[in-house]
């Protein structure tokens, strides 16, 4: 193929990563075919078997050694999302066992909750969430540096 050939192919394969969601594929192939145009602008003559192959193996290698450094790379660190009520104390209206459900009200809303902890809730106690699951909350016992904030 000629140098031109193999830029267009190189373009044409980039812009189809930018048009589909490759998860970051075509642009390595897209890579080695503008390669092999470049090597072709500026003299280096392979026969076309052996532009195939050269095309073949710097796409592959590519694509193995720097795909997913690059994926992650551009994809960048996606923030863990929290329950703005994760922390919050509720105020548990029977005894809870560790294990044991109950109706608790968080915010005016109320909600199933679930003790975690190894420790029993008394009636009237608080209970800090640790985690929400679906609709339901994750508790246990407030520990003593909690409960005197």
């Amino acid at each position: 193929m000629s140098w031109w050939a193999w830029l267009i192919l190189g373009f044409v394969l980039a812009g189809a990563e930018l048009m589909t969601d490759a998860a970051f594929y075509l642009v390595f192939a897209g890579a080695a075919a503008v390669c092999l145009g470049l090597l072709g602008l500026f003299g280096v003559t392979l026969p076309v078997w052996g532009q195939w192959i050269a095309f073949s193996v710097l796409a592959l290698s590519s694509m193995v050694l720097f795909r997913r450094k690059c994926y992650d790379w551009l994809r960048g660190e996606v923030p863990e999302i929290r329950h703005a009520a994760v922390g919050a104390v509720v105020e548990v209206d029977d005894e809870i066992r560790p294990g044991a459900r109950a109706r608790v009200r968080l915010q005016g809303t109320e909600w199933n909750a679930v003790n975690v902890g190894s420790a029993s809730i008394p009636r009237g106690a608080g209970a800090v969430v640790i985690e929400i699951d679906g609709v339901e909350l994750r508790i246990t016992a407030v520990s003593p540096d909690v409960a005197a904030r």
